[in-house]
């Protein structure tokens, strides 16, 4: 995005004021030895499944390819729709794979995000795990350095905890987060790619909501078509593959298991690892209606900040992703901490180009896993809270985006 950010440092900022916020840091940091030996794990299992041919069984390896990989067998089969009933789903998942599946192990995603899995229709587990783990971590560096982002700051970034538990658990959050970067990094710079990179996010449209906001805020109603045309076009391919009537199943069952899935009484196993404004209000007591509530006011919270952000001309293009990674995150109800990838990404990027890394950066790059252990531990999902940091951050970064972030934010952290 800018030619200032290839040079840099990660050299802590230590003094008096900080030494003793760096020396609790440092003693958090071990955490980050749990995704990473999760990583390991996971690269274990497909070295045993490939080169040995073991049979990979979640009760070796618990990962959300247990999902994909049966999802992707059921959109080839002759019914397809059944894909959203969760009990013919987890039938057919144990049936093939073994059992071990916790029970909210379903398929909770659009039709037209099966094609990126249909890759796996003809795999069995084993080789299936291999390629699904290319897809969804190859891609990223290649992502990040076409959005200009320093070789540091890319290792920086899918070496967090963020990005080591999307892919041990075989979610799209780092995928999705780095294209997200890619996607505004093209915005900035007016090139006619945004707007097809935004419509490769209907994959999963939760981790690109803002991206309209970006494109009408830019006036950019040539991206913004081509967005809106490749989603078509990605719903008209699945569409082919597996007919209309995965449409109605999707909109009627799907829905109504994602709903369930998402207004579960806190804490449900999966909640602790959430960081929406939704299950952080659950986690305080809140009920359905006013969580959701909420979460709607930090969603429009969220879209004016993005709209008056991208409305500036001739802002630092570094900082203003930045605080739209952050507010994407705000606008969801369903995000979970591998979603944090594209935070991790950029709160590096702002310390590599500010040439020191300060408390608070480490804060938010260790809060993937940090925030899971404090929600199970305080029976509390604050992670809106470090969200919102990163974004009061992201606004007030040397050389500014030129929008006033609130006043409660007093001084540098």
């Amino acid at each position: 995005m800018d030619p200032r950010a290839a040079r840099g440092s990660f050299r802590p900022a230590v003094n008096g004021r900080t030494f003793l916020p760096w020396l609790v840091l440092g003693i958090a940091s071990l955490t980050w030895l749990a995704p990473a030996r999760a990583t390991l794990h996971l690269l274990g299992v497909i070295a045993a499944a490939v080169l040995a041919g073991r049979h990979v069984v979640p009760a070796v390896l618990p990962s959300d390819f247990f999902a994909f990989w049966p999802a992707a067998h059921i959109a080839v089969s002759a019914a397809p729709a059944s894909l959203y009933t969760p009990s013919r789903f987890l039938g057919w998942t144990a049936a093939h794979v073994g059992p071990g599946l916790p029970g909210f192990m379903q398929f909770f995603y659009p039709p037209p995000a099966l094609l990126a899995m249909l890759p796996l229709a003809p795999l069995a587990p084993g080789a299936g795990l291999l390629m699904w783990t290319i897809l969804i971590a190859l891609p990223c560096p290649f992502l990040l350095r076409r959005a200009g982002a320093p070789w540091p700051v890319i290792a920086a970034g899918l070496l967090g905890p963020a990005s080591l538990t999307g892919v041990s658990i075989g979610e799209f959050g780092p995928l999705s987060g780095c294209l997200f970067i890619a996607a505004l990094a093209a915005a900035s710079a007016r090139r006619r790619d945004a707007g097809a990179l935004f419509g490769l996010l209907s994959l999963k449209p939760q981790a690109g909501l803002l991206g309209p906001v970006v494109l009408l805020a830019r006036g950019d109603w040539r991206g913004l078509a081509t967005g809106a045309a490749l989603a078509a076009a990605l719903a008209g391919a699945i569409t082919l593959v597996t007919g209309p009537a995965i449409w109605a199943a999707w909109l009627g069952r799907g829905m109504a298991a994602a709903h369930a899935h998402l207004i579960a009484p806190f804490p449900a196993g999966y909640e602790l690892n959430g960081v929406s404004v939704f299950w952080m209000a659950r986690s305080l007591g809140a009920g359905v209606t006013l969580a959701g509530a909420a979460q709607a006011a930090a969603a429009l919270a969220a879209a004016r900040w993005c709209w008056r952000a991208w409305r500036i001309p001739a802002p630092d293009p570094i900082a203003r992703a930045a605080l739209t990674v952050c507010l994407t995150l705000l606008v969801t109800p369903y995000a979970y901490v591998n979603d944090m990838t594209g935070v991790s990404v950029m709160t590096a990027w702002l310390a590599w180009r500010r040439g020191r890394l300060e408390p608070a950066d480490a804060l938010l790059w260790l809060w993937p896993v940090l925030g899971p252990l404090m929600a199970s531990l305080a029976h509390a999902e604050v992670a809106p809270l470090a969200i919102l940091l990163g974004a009061l951050r992201a606004a007030r970064a040397a050389g500014g985006i030129g929008t006033p972030a609130p006043a409660c934010y007093p001084a540098p952290i």
